[in-house]
């Protein structure tokens, strides 16, 4: 006897496990930028990161890449400083951030808009960068690794020194340390070809990088180069015998990336030599101003949410006469920091039988790196490690805020904080373990946010400025506004310099104002209104044999024929 047949319901269809978790990812990146940008999200995008001086320097870089990609500009003369050659090299390149800017140049956003939207885009770079750190060099689970990201993305200390826009260049490191853990994986197992691939990779970018944002790249290359001394130390002979077996047999393939190397840094090089000779880079004194103490290791800001009030007792007791604000307010977080520590006890206690020995050796060394060279920035007094760093290093008196290395230090302590507390996962119930990854995601939280860039006025002032004569062939700023909208200084040389940068990189029309890290010899010092000012534009002029020069008005916002 047949049965009728029971109709079964249809099966749902099944998501891939490699979807749903990009899917998490792309999420987990645009919740972290979106709170990270919190405040320009509320506000409309009207007040942005940075002020009308540094950042607007930032901004007239970031068009000088969109005129070199449309053929109206050398790649290393900029709008400003005319007609001095190479004045990329008296500030960062912003290299790839302005490949990036372009593109939002080209779908229509304005320089201020696109300049915040590229700020975006880098911390999207160091959030999905950290994560694959995370996952490959550290061996960290999706969802810890998700967590690792999202405590390097939402730092405290980078929310709070966002001002500089070149900051944001740390988002890189990550994937170079990614980049270089597979090129040393494919040295240490013979994989001569793979080798090949991800050494390249890794040159490629980190010349980029070069280009981008100096402080990020050197500090990269410091603390690596002092992991890998860390790592000879705590290694032992088998490990120290086979690296150094492996690097007899891939000479090839090494010697290849060594021309690599030297071709694609030969730009930065040939741009960048030159004008450091010429400059002299930064002094001493302006290296141990900037140096961290002890106190600013966990100097957060006053405004932080969980620990604001520690800091200002700490100032309050121990240096009442430091200001609220300050280039060294880049400490790490109070929970963040105990964890890290912790991981040292469980690096050498209790890693030992959940962890290739091999990737054990290497957390080791960057522990104890990022320890000792930390312990190098500090200032007690007038006495820092430093000093030895400043005087013996290459390119180490090029970087003034010698606390922004804490900014940098924040990848390693969060990386081993979070294998910290996935092991503890392990061990402890999940009612233990979840307040404290919520207490260390909450202590990000900062209330200062530096947005002092107004950008419905300053775009109003952009497009105020009539088209230059057809005569004039470069300016210089006659007069320059007398508004200041959050305090900053009118009667300075920011203030008609920064903003005839952006006139020029805009317009195309290139200016002999200009300000800069470092400035040209015989550059004019003065400002509008000074007895001196016109008299040391019109000595620029004629040392240069300049003819076709126009005055552009700030004020009336009209120009004057030369």
């Amino acid at each position: 006897m047949l049965q009728a047949s029971v109709p079964v319901a249809p099966r749902a269809p099944v998501v891939a496990p490699s979807v749903l978790r990009g899917a998490v990812l792309a999420l987990a990146c645009a919740l972290c930028v979106c709170v990270f940008f919190r405040n320009q999200i509320a506000n409309g995008f009207t007040l942005l990161l940075g002020d009308r001086h540094d950042a607007v320097i930032a901004l007239s870089i970031l068009e000088h890449w969109r005129n070199v990609l449309g053929g109206a500009a050398e790649w290393s003369r900029t709008a400003y400083f005319h007609p001095v050659p190479d004045t990329l090299g008296y500030n960062d390149g912003y290299l790839l951030f302005g490949l990036v800017y372009a593109v939002f140049r080209a779908g229509g956003a304005d320089p201020f808009l696109g300049g915040e939207l590229t700020n975006m885009a880098m911390r999207a770079v160091g959030f999905l960068s950290m994560h694959v750190a995370c996952r490959r060099v550290l061996g960290l689970s999706f969802g810890w690794s998700l967590l690792g990201a999202a405590l390097f993305t939402l730092s405290n200390n980078l929310f709070i020194r966002a001002s500089h826009a070149q900051l944001f260049s740390v988002g890189f490191l990550p994937a170079l340390a990614v980049l270089l853990h597979a090129a040393g994986a494919a040295l240490l197992e013979g994989r001569r070809a793979a080798l090949l691939g991800w050494g390249a990779a890794f040159v490629l970018l980190f010349a980029a990088l070069l280009m981008t944002g100096f402080y990020m790249a050197w500090y990269f290359l410091f603390l690596a180069g002092a992991t890998c001394l860390a790592w000879l130390a705590v290694a032992g002979d088998g490990p120290r015998r086979a690296l150094f077996d492996a690097l007899r047999v891939a000479a090839g393939p090494l010697a290849v990336l060594a021309a690599l190397a030297a071709a694609a840094n030969l730009p930065f090089l040939l741009l960048y030599l030159p004008k450091a000779a010429e400059t002299g880079m930064h002094p001493w004194e302006t290296a141990l101003q900037h140096a961290p103490t002890p106190l600013d290791v966990l100097h957060v800001g006053e405004a932080n949410l969980l620990f604001g009030w520690m800091v200002t007792l700490l100032n309050g007791v121990f240096r009442p006469d430091f200001p609220a604000w300050s280039e060294r307010m880049t400490g790490v977080t109070p929970v963040l920091l105990l964890v890290f520590a912790a991981s040292f006890a469980w690096l050498w206690r209790g890693a030992a039988g959940v962890m290739d020995p091999v990737r054990l050796a290497w957390l080791r060394a960057l522990a104890l790196a990022s320890l000792a060279t930390w312990a190098l920035t500090l200032r007690f007094g007038d006495a820092t490690g430093w000093w030895l760093v400043w005087s013996a290093v290459p390119g180490a008196r090029a970087a003034r805020v010698v606390a922004r290395y804490q900014l940098v230090l924040v990848i390693p302590v969060v990386g081993l904080a979070v294998l910290v507390l996935a092991d503890w996962a392990r061990r402890f119930p999940a009612a233990a373990i979840a307040p404290l990854v919520a207490l260390l995601l909450l202590e990000q939280a900062n209330g200062y946010a530096p947005l002092f860039l107004d950008r419905p006025l300053e775009l109003s002032r952009l497009r105020a400025v009539p088209t230059p004569p057809a005569e004039c062939r470069a300016f210089w700023v006659s007069a320059a506004r007398t508004e200041s909208r959050f305090g900053e200084a009118v009667e300075d040389p920011y203030n008609h310099n920064t903003e005839a940068m952006l006139v020029a990189a805009v317009l195309r029309l290139p200016t002999v104002n200009g300000i800069s890290t470092f400035n040209p010899p015989g550059w004019p010092a003065s400002w509008p209104g000074q007895p001196g000012y016109e008299a040391e534009v019109q000595a620029w002029a004629t040392a240069h044999g300049l003819a076709g020069l126009c005055a552009l008005d700030l004020q009336a916002m009209e120009w004057r024929l030369p």
